[in-house]
């Protein structure tokens, strides 16, 4: 029994890598593809090899091995997974000439029950100058976004995501999304009134911005709160109009509480503990001559130091320093004459090194 044990051990080994092998020379099939949707130049071309792409990777995910496999090939496409291994996400966007976009996206869930996973796909079929839904969506009436973030929570004894995306929206503005994944059975849903914003209640939070500027939607683990930039408008005369609304420095968060996301305004927001502990700066690497990431040293350096000598690239110039240096300039060197010293080649410690052959001269003798 042990022996037949081990060999099916094997079996199994040699089955996994055998399907592994297999999805990777599948990816790459993806990737040509894929490669090939990123060179179109016209909107019909990308729609055509888009169509060609999207049908390739649904039978791709379609392999039983493909909730777990590790994508290394598709660099432009996001595979994000949920904290709690139940939820993947797979999602890529398309560029159009008009700076306009839209996206594509497949959600995958583990079913434990049934031991199978469930693959349901996102329809982007909303017009990139309409407004975005508020309500509760299903799959075919997604409103296109890439995602980056996913976030687990518990409500009324049942486990859904939150969602963090972007949105290219328009060549005049930008979109950030915070929206809500959940099923009902074997039925996705998009929105979730969890969003408690003083007396109201929203489905899904949306942020439009200035194309010109970029907006922050971050997760912070450690306080339980989605922290983002407060926008307001450049100048008051353009309250309303959302393309010219921009980070103004200050920060709102969501903070998770029974169920609930609850908006707290004028939040400090803080960097990670990594970043806090160190700094960093890039500087040109003088080997390859390309810029690199360079930790900077906290201690500060005394420049009198001899022992710090080394460490000391720069010295600073300050407005006196360069005033004397201009003046030093300005002034007649003075050469300091040396008084040279000859050599008595009759004394043997005045000869050569290199061969202490010289004959001395003979000195005249004065009666």
């Amino acid at each position: 029994m042990k022996i037949l044990g081990i060999t099916f051990l094997v079996f199994l080994n040699c089955f996994s890598f055998f399907s592994q092998k297999d999805l990777n020379e599948k990816e790459a099939e993806l990737n040509i593809k894929l490669l090939a949707l990123r060179s179109a130049k016209t909107d019909e071309e990308i729609d055509d090899l888009n169509a060609n792409f999207r049908k390739a990777m649904e039978a791709f995910l379609k392999n039983e091995d493909a909730f777990n496999h590790k994508f290394t090939q598709l660099k432009t496409v996001a595979i994000i997974d949920s904290p709690d291994g139940k939820i993947r996400i797979v999602n890529w966007n398309l560029e159009y000439t008009d700076m306009t976009y839209r996206y594509c996206a497949f959600v995958m869930r583990k079913d434990e029950n049934k031991d199978k996973i469930i693959t349901t796909e996102l329809v982007d079929n909303l017009d990139a100058y309409e407004p975005k839904p508020e309500g509760v969506i299903d799959s075919k009436n997604w409103y296109g976004a890439l995602y980056y973030k996913m976030i687990p929570f518990e409500r009324n004894n049942k486990m859904e995501y939150v969602l963090l995306g972007w949105d290219g929206g328009t060549a005049g503005s930008n979109f950030k999304l915070i929206d809500v994944l959940s099923f009902t059975g074997n039925n996705l849903k998009l929105g979730s009134p969890v969003f408690k914003v003083k007396k109201s209640t929203l489905k899904r939070v949306i942020f439009e911005y200035s194309d010109k500027s970029n907006m922050t939607v971050k997760f912070e683990e450690k306080y339980g709160r989605i922290v983002f930039d407060h926008l307001s408008p450049e100048s008051p005369s353009l309250a309303g109009v959302y393309s010219y609304y921009v980070p103004d420095m200050s920060y709102d968060s969501y903070n998770y509480s029974e169920g609930i996301w609850v908006l707290n305004e004028d939040v400090i927001a803080v960097n990670p503990e990594e970043e806090k502990d160190k700094k960093y700066f890039y500087a040109l690497n003088d080997k390859t001559g390309k810029p690199e990431k360079v930790p900077l040293k906290k201690e500060w350096i005394d420049p009198t130091d001899i022992n710090k000598a080394e460490d000391i690239k720069h010295v600073a110039r300050t407005p006196e320093s360069e005033a004397a240096l201009a003046a030093s300039m300005m002034e007649d060197p003075v050469i300091e004459k040396v008084k040279r010293n000859r050599r008595d080649r009759r004394k043997p410690e005045s000869m050569s090194v290199t061969t202490g052959k010289y004959k001395s001269k003979r000195t005249k003798k004065i009666d």
